[in-house]
C-alpha cells in the first residue's frame, strides 16, 4: 500500500506491507544517505523485508524529507529523526499497541540509533550503521542485530563491532563484500530471519 504520512515539514512518501500472518509487530525501515542516492527502494532494504514478512512482521518503508515524493529538504540527519518518529507514530495510531522494530541501513542506521530513545523499539536491526555520523547516539539496549561488511569502504567493521558492547546485541560480519553487499543480499535475508526466529519471535 503506497501512502503519505504527515511529517513535521510536510508529507512523507511511504509504502506499507502487511504480513500475511501478522504478529502485532511492524518494522520501520530507514534508508541510506539521501545525498548519495538513498531511497526507500534500496536493494538492501529489499533484502531485509522478506525476512520480516516471513516472520509475521509488517513493514513500513518511507522516504526521508526531500527524497522522492517526500516534502522538505535534507537536514544532516538531525531533523530526519522527526521523520522516523512520524513514521512510527503512523504505525502506532493505525494499530494501538503495535510493537516496533527499528531497521536502518547505513545513514538510516545512524538515524535509527538517534531515534531509539524517543521511540523505545522492541528490537533493532542495523546494517552497516554509520555510527558517529552525527551526535547523540548510544548503543541499543533492546535486542539488536548488527550486520557488517568485511571490506566496507565507509563504515569500519572493526571499530563498529567495538562500539556495540551490550550482551543483547548480536554482530554478524559478511566476508568478501563491501558497503553495498552486492551478491550477498540473500545472506542478509537468511541472517535476519534466523535472528528473528531465535532472538525475537521466540
Amino acid at each position: 500500500m503506497d501512502l503519505f504520512i504527515d511529517g513535521t515539514v510536510g508529507r512523507l512518501e511511504a509504502r506499507y506491507s502487511e504480513a500475511a500472518s501478522a504478529t502485532g509487530v511492524t518494522a520501520v525501515l530507514c534508508h541510506p544517505h539521501p545525498q548519495f542516492g538513498g531511497t526507500m527502494n534500496d536493494l538492501v532494504l529489499g533484502a531485509l523485508e522478506p525476512a520480516l514478512l516471513a516472520s509475521g512482521i509488517s513493514s513500513l518503508r518511507f522516504n526521508f524529507r526531500g527524497v522522492g515524493g517526500s516534502e522538505g529538504k535534507y537536514s544532516d540527519g538531525v531533523a530526519e529523526i522527526d521523520d522516523v518518529v512520524a513514521a512510527t507514530t503512523w504505525v502506532r495510531e493505525r494499530s494501538v499497541g503495535e510493537r516496533i522494530i527499528l531497521v536502518g541501513y547505513s545513514f538510516g542506521g545512524a538515524v535509527a540509533l538517534s531515534a531509539q530513545e524517543l521511540l523505545v523499539p522492541e528490537c533493532m536491526i542495523l546494517v552497516a550503521p554509520a555510527v558517529g555520523m552525527f551526535g547523540q547516539q548510544h548503543p541499543p539496549t533492546a535486542p539488536t542485530l548488527v550486520i557488517l561488511a568485511e571490506n566496507d569502504q565507509f563504515v569500519s567493521a572493526d571499530s563498529t563491532k567495538g562500539w556495540f558492547g551490550d550482551p543483547n546485541t548480536r554482530v554478524e560480519q559478511i566476508s568478501d563484500t563491501d558497503h553495498f553487499f552486492f551478491g550477498h543480499h540473500e545472506q542478509i535475508t537468511k541472517i535476519v530471519r534466523e535472528f528473528l526466529i531465535t532472538t525475537f519471535i521466540d
